[in-house]
């Protein structure tokens, strides 16, 4: 290897098509895409290289899967050197190695990943060495001959052993000499050969590898390790710490924000036995070292919000489920009950007014822009919030005026709608638990509005940071990566809603003061804050022109 050629090759390997025996998901096609808690496969491969100050990356797709490119174009291009191999035929995982050593000739190592793989130990050595994993079915994986001092002594690809121990390639290959491992390759091409262990088998005999345990390994390859790597990766919202019992698939949520996880609870516990069976049984609930803790079932469904993102449905299968989410809002209309207006009058006027006064006082650029009496977006001239403020006042007094309020679930958003694909099942999750005052009561409109927030208001893609947007001054020009299937979609949800009997103004109002009334939870994503409020401010405009 030539000493000029000190760059690591960092490739990640995503050609390959699901195996649909390993994996019978039917929203993707393809690993990478597979969404996890919030966010795709490669998001989190990608996420992993970031933190270990890896920036340099090329990504091996076939050119058909569209749906990966954009994303990672989108989503990683300003953030890391970002390299797309495109593999225009299925082929195997060797030539997808070579289509990524192609695009760094002048690598001098080179560190593989495979796409459905997230290692999270150290990537950093002067050695060659592969990542092991203990595994219990030796027939879908490719297992490591060990010998005693940790050397890779052979490879047993995909077949029923039992006289060594059952430790699999956990998916990544650290080989520090790129031009033996290009000639390795170019080798096994030309011998016919079509797994990566022929590969490592020819570079070894030049190369010794070692063998190292993974500490943390999550595989995403097989229905029963993505599941349980869904479990482990759950992230915590606004509670302390989330525990998952795997064995009785319960999980326990301890916070110190007691009224928030007490709302919840009550919310909960409160509801009608017809309509428990649409959440998580709650177990059992009490109070550890001040705490509340709460043990409730756990489903490991996809949220509709990392469907609708990241997920390759039609726009027909995104319509079924509407109707089936707008189903479920219809019986909980079926259960009338009394809030006071001044709850109302919190939830929809002082409640916004009351965090853009805060948002102002942090922030002097929310202070000077809000003064503004016009802003300009994608080129159309937009009324200002407090320019609006008298016209938006008469139409919340109104909405307040006209409000018909039944059990709600006060944050019904693609994120908190747990959906089974297969099965059309629901779970709903993270209840408000209040409307104003504590209680499952509330405007149906708001659940209606929360709803319009993910469908047309692509909430769910901004919080994802699916987006663009740029300002000079007072003006800003955004853009969200949303594909075709929204456009259909959400006018189709506008027809449903039309037909129950909602106002679709009176809808996209409350939706835009969604919007406005998020910023200050944003703070950390400023770019997030303008996103949302020049959305916001145009559904107001819209409504009050």
């Amino acid at each position: 290897m030539s000493s000029a050629r000190t760059r690591t090759a960092t490739i990640v390997l995503c050609g390959g098509p699901i195996n649909y025996s390993n994996l019978p998901i039917g929203t993707n096609l393809s690993n990478a895409m597979i969404p996890v808690n919030g966010k795709p496969v490669i998001g989190w491969i990608l996420d992993d290289l970031l933190a270990k100050d890896i920036d340099d990356v090329t990504v091996v797709l076939r050119v058909e899967n569209e749906r990966l490119r954009t994303f990672i174009e989108r989503s990683y291009a300003a953030r890391i050197n970002l390299c797309l191999a495109e593999l225009d035929r299925d082929g195997t995982i060797i030539e997808s190695l070579e289509a990524g050593l192609q695009k760094n000739p002048e690598a001098g190592a080179a560190r593989v990943i495979l796409g459905d793989t997230l290692i999270t130990d150290a990537f950093e050595s002067d050695e060659d060495f592969v990542y092991v994993g203990n595994v219990s079915d030796a027939r879908r994986w490719c297992l490591a001959v060990i010998g005693e001092d940790g050397e890779v002594l052979d490879y047993v690809d995909k077949k029923e052993v039992t006289h060594i121990p059952l430790l699999a390639l956990a998916g990544y290959y650290h080989l520090t000499d790129a031009d033996d491992l290009r000639t390795s390759v170019e080798q096994a091409v030309e011998a016919g050969e079509r797994e990566l262990s022929d590969v490592l088998r020819r570079y070894g005999a030049c190369h010794p590898i070692r063998a190292r345990k993974a500490k943390e390994w999550f595989d995403f390859g097989h229905l029963d390790n993505i599941i349980d790597a869904r479990k482990k990766l759950l992230r915590p919202r606004h509670f302390n710490t989330l525990t998952i019992n795997p064995i009785l698939n319960t999980i326990t949520k301890v916070s110190e924000n007691g009224e928030k996880l007490k709302d919840e609870l009550d919310w909960y516990l409160e509801l009608p036995d017809e309509l428990k069976v649409l959440t998580p049984r709650i177990l059992r609930h009490n109070v550890v070292d001040e705490r509340l803790e709460i043990v409730q079932e756990y489903y490991g469904y996809p949220t509709l919000a990392e469907l609708y993102v990241y997920g390759e449905l039609h726009a027909d299968a995104w319509v079924s489920i509407l109707r089936h989410v707008l189903r479920i809002h219809l019986q909980f209309k079926k259960y009338p009950g009394h809030v006071e207006r001044s709850s109302l009058q919190y939830m929809y006027k002082q409640k916004l007014w009351d965090r853009l006064d805060t948002l102002c006082r942090n922030s002097e650029w929310w202070a000077d822009l809000l003064s503004q009496p016009l802003i300009t977006y994608n080129g159309t001239v937009l009324r200002n919030l407090f320019t609006l403020r008298s016209d938006v006042e008469e139409r919340i007094d109104a909405l307040i005026d006209s409000a018909t309020t039944c059990i709600v679930h006060g944050d019904y958003c693609f994120s908190n709608i747990l959906f089974d694909i297969n099965n059309r099942i629901v779970r709903l999750i993270d209840p408000r638990g209040s409307f104003g005052e504590k209680g499952i009561i509330g405007d149906p409109r708001y659940d209606i509005a929360k709803l319009r927030h993910s469908v047309r208001g692509l909430y769910d893609y901004f919080t994802t940071d699916m987006f663009q947007i740029k300002t000079n001054g007072y003006s800003f020009h955004g853009e969200v990566y949303a594909n075709g299937v929204v456009n259909a979609v959400g006018s189709t949800f506008d027809e449903l809603i039309d037909k129950m009997g909602y106002s679709i103004d009176e809808i996209r109002l409350i939706e835009g003061l969604l919007f406005i009334s998020m910023l200050p939870l944003h703070g950390d994503q400023p770019e997030r804050q303008q996103m949302m409020f020049v959305k916001g401010l145009s559904l107001i405009n819209d409504v009050c022109s």
